[in-house]
Order: structure tokens, then C-alpha cells, then sequence
């Protein structure tokens, strides 16, 4: 990147203002229209040969030096997106396609430190190694000529999962599990090409806003950030030879597994444990562990189980499944935790699926239980089978009560003695005593098979005359409640 010398023209300048539009970031000279470009070409001004920037960029960074340079010969500094300790990040044109990127740039001073370098070009060719839709797309990377490193990533529209957190501390269950989901997608394939990230929080997910089918905006996680990434396997192992003796901790303390707070031997499992810590935070609203003091939650991660989601955030409800699975990769022996991305993401799905998790759209603030109606409905259904059962039991019981009330049988007046002196059987139906009397022959009757002990006898039966019907006893009243179930 060339300094040209502007430096003493920028005292003289007047304050800008950001309503300003376009205007060169050297002289501060508004953009004339009257120029005819081609699609794709920056309007430049024509003192300084810069391209125009927006006002309100060149204010809020402060006149960063960088605004309008050229990069490598292939990219155009346009606005400052970030800035952090090693570097900053710039929205930037890159000329040979008309594309706009976010440019990476590590600090001038910061450039020939070995290490720094080192960590650069790691993450450089980590990410450039990932295509999964999850993980930002890297285009290109390399020096510029002033000594200073670049990197070219897709540019993304949206927010990090940390300023959103900062904004809304706690997601629905649904939410929270769509968006470790995603990031473990990530980390499959980072972790099949023997890369582990080691710095995985909330400030390295970024929640992009994807455009899809009918124009609606969707939200995807993209993993940031690979600065710190270990290449574990193969010919990639020198790229540690720059690292201090073993034992050296990296990463950020309220995020790390126990062996990275040891300064052990790591693995994919560590990146597991980092999303589960952050998987905690998106339900519980804060991280399992808060000390201000770095050493004592690192402490914690090592000895400590986390705190219960009921004991931490007792308002919020976190499906026991789902706590199942957080608690699993918050495990301390790297053993009991999920062995691989993909047994972390089966086990969020079945939690999720069995625990009913609905979402109430971006970032709910807590967990959603089913709708009310349809527990009413369940009430109801319940109810009216409570009901048919009694009214199955009354019924039931009415036909009992009116069978143990009904009156005795009806008979046809006292018996009187016939000629043989034998009155009616005991128990005969009012039917046999109502019937009419068959005339009987005269013809004597013998009784075909005698009682033992009794003499055989015949027994004649005369001729009667008509019969009449005898009078017969009044029916007892009803019941008192008759015909109802008490």
C-alpha cells in the first residue's frame, strides 16, 4: 500500500459531516455525478485517484488511513466493519470480479512478529481447507507489499451470536439448539480434516442474514475466526514448532474445556465442550461458570460441575432431555462426552424431538411450552370419558336397583287344596297361575318315576267347570326415587 503525501493537507481540513455521502477520504471533495462509469467501476477522485467513501465511514473510524487503498493490487478498502488487537476488518472491493469482501488485514506492527504470522497464515489455510455452509467462505489471502497480512472472506449481513446475547440473554430451546446445530455442522468438517478451533464463543458464531426463496431472510451460522485453530494430523504438525513450550494456554477462559485450562493435549472434544458451554448460555441466559477472575472459572472447568438450569435461571424451562444432552458436553473426562460432532448433533435432534420444542421466531426469550388449548382439549377429553364411564356405572346400577325392587312374583289368590290335597309349587310364574285351566281327562295319571319311599298313587283329575279368573292382590307402591341412580 502507497503513503502518499496528503498528511499535511488534513489540518486544514474542515470537520465532515457525515451526511456528507460520498466524499474522498484525502480531501474530503463530495462525488460529482457527472461522470460516466462502467458496471462495477468506483468513481475516484480525481486529485488523489481514491475511490469515494460514504462520510458517515470515514468519521466513525476516525479517518482511518486505510479507506480508499489498494490492497495486493486486487482489493479496494471501501469502510471499516471491526477492529481488534491484531488487526482490523474492512469491507473492501475486490476489482477483478466487482465483489465486495471482508478484508482481514493484521496491524503493520504486528505483521513481523513470527508468531502473530504464524497464526495468520494458520488460519488462512484452515478456513481455505472448509466448505461446509456453515463455516465463512475464505476467497483469498496472502502479504502486501508493505509486509502487512490480508484475508478475504465472504462479507456477511447480520450479527454474532455475542452482541446478540448482549442484546437478549436467553433463546428459546428451539432457537438455542438450531444455532449449536449449525455450528456443530462446522466443526464435523473442521474436525474430519484434523483441524480443532480451540477459541469456539459466542463472539466467533456469526448469525448471517442469507436471502432465500421469495425474498425472505434466513439465518445461518457461520464459525469466524480459525486464528487459533491446531492442525492435529499429517504434515501440519510444524505449523506448532512456533508455539511456546507445552502447557501454553489459549483460547478464552469462560469457553474452555479442562485439559485446554491444563494446557493439555487437545482434541475435537475440546470444541465440543465450548459449544456446549455456549449451547448453556443460549438457555440459561449466562455461562456455566461467571468469577471475574480468569483463573478461578478456569478452576471451575477443571473441578466444578455446572449449575443446574433450575438453580441458575429457575424461570426458564429447559426440557430434562435437552439438560441431558448439555450435561454430557459439559463432562470433564473428555471420554463421557460425545466422541464426534455428528453424536452431538443426533442427540440434540432426539431432545428436541422428544421434548416438543417450538419456536416463537428469532431469538425467543424463553422456552415455549405447548399450547394451551391443546391441554385444554386433553381436560376435555378426559372429562367426557370420566362422564360416559358414570353414566355406564349409573345405568348399570339402575338396572340392578330395579331388579332388587321389583315385587314379588305375582300368584292367584291362596292356594286351595285340589283333590290329590297338593298345593301349587313354591316359586310357580304368575303366567302358569294366569293361564286358563286345560280340561283334564278322565283317564287316571300315574306319576312316571315314584320318590323312593313314597307309594306310587293315581290321581284323578275331575272335570271342572269354565274357570274364572280370581282376583288378584294390589301391586306395591313404587319406591321412593324410582327410576333414578342415588
Amino acid at each position: 500500500m502507497a503513503e502518499d503525501d496528503y498528511d499535511d493537507e488534513a489540518p486544514t481540513l474542515p470537520p465532515l459531516d457525515p451526511r456528507s455521502g460520498p466524499v474522498c477520504p484525502r480531501c474530503y471533495a463530495k462525488l460529482s455525478l457527472g461522470d460516466a462509469l462502467e458496471p462495477g467501476e468506483l468513481p475516484r477522485c480525481p486529485k488523489h485517484g481514491l475511490p469515494y467513501v460514504d462520510a458517515r465511514e470515514v468519521v466513525e473510524s476516525g479517518g482511518d488511513a486505510l479507506l480508499g487503498s489498494s490492497v495486493a493490487g486486487r482489493f479496494t478498502i471501501l469502510a471499516r466493519v471491526g477492529a481488534g488487537s491484531m488487526g482490523a476488518v474492512y469491507r473492501a472491493r475486490q476489482d477483478a470480479v466487482g465483489r465486495d469482501v471482508a478484508l482481514k488485514i493484521v496491524h503493520g506492527e504486528r505483521a513481523y512478529d513470527a508468531e502473530t504470522k504464524v497464526r495468520f497464515e494458520r488460519e488462512a489455510r484452515a478456513t481455505s481447507a472448509l466448505v461446509s455452509p456453515h463455516t465463512v467462505t475464505v476467497f483469498d489471502f496472502g502479504e502486501a507489499a508493505d509486509g502487512s497480512w490480508f484475508l478475504a472472506m465472504e462479507l456477511l449481513e447480520g450479527a454474532t451470536l455475542g452482541e446478540q446475547l448482549r442484546r437478549v440473554p436467553r433463546f428459546s430451546a428451539a432457537d438455542a439448539v438450531r444455532i449449536a446445530r449449525q455450528a456443530a455442522v462446522s466443526l464435523s468438517e473442521a474436525h474430519a480434516k484434523g483441524i480443532v478451533h480451540r477459541d469456539l464463543k459466542p463472539d466467533n458464531l456469526f448469525l448471517a442474514k442469507v436471502p432465500v426463496q421469495g425474498g425472505a431472510l434466513d439465518e445461518v451460522v457461520k464459525v469466524l475466526d480459525f486464528g487459533i485453530a491446531k492442525l492435529v494430523h499429517g504434515d501440519e504438525r510444524r505449523m506448532d514448532q512456533l508455539e511456546t513450550q507445552a502447557g501454553t494456554v489459549f483460547g478464552t477462559p469462560r469457553y474452555m474445556s479442562p485439559e485446554q485450562a491444563q494446557g493439555a493435549p487437545l482434541d475435537a472434544r475440546t470444541d465440543l465442550y465450548s459449544l456446549g458451554v455456549i449451547l448453556y448460555q443460549m438457555l440459561a441466559g449466562r455461562p456455566p461458570f461467571v468469577d471475574d477472575d480468569a483463573v478461578v472459572v478456569m478452576a471451575c472447568h477443571i473441578k466444578e460441575p455446572p449449575p443446574a438450569f433450575a438453580e441458575v435461571a429457575p424461570e426458564a424451562y429447559v426440557p430434562l432431555a435437552l439438560e441431558a444432552v448439555v450435561r454430557r458436553a459439559l463432562q470433564k473426562n473428555p471420554d463421557a462426552r460425545h466422541q464426534s460432532a455428528e453424536a452431538f448433533i443426533v442427540d440434540l435432534d432426539v431432545a428436541l424431538a422428544q421434548s416438543g420444542a417450538q419456536g416463537t421466531g428469532l431469538h425467543a426469550t424463553s422456552w415455549v411450552t405447548p399450547p394451551e388449548r391443546k391441554l385444554a382439549g386433553s381436560r376435555t377429553r378426559v372429562l367426557v370419558a370420566g362422564l360416559a364411564a358414570m353414566a355406564a356405572l349409573g345405568t348399570g346400577g339402575f338396572l340392578l336397583v330395579k331388579k332388587l325392587a321389583a315385587p314379588p312374583a305375582l300368584q292367584a289368590g291362596p292356594p286351595e287344596p285340589n283333590q290329590g290335597g297338593l298345593a301349587p309349587p313354591v316359586g310357580s310364574e304368575p303366567a302358569a297361575a294366569l293361564a286358563p285351566t286345560p280340561i283334564a281327562s278322565a283317564e287316571p295319571e300315574v306319576d312316571p318315576q315314584p320318590d323312593a319311599g313314597r307309594r306310587p298313587r293315581a290321581r284323578k283329575l275331575p272335570r271342572l267347570p269354565p274357570p274364572t279368573t280370581p282376583a288378584l292382590p294390589p301391586a306395591p307402591a313404587k319406591p321412593e326415587g324410582y327410576g333414578r341412580f342415588e
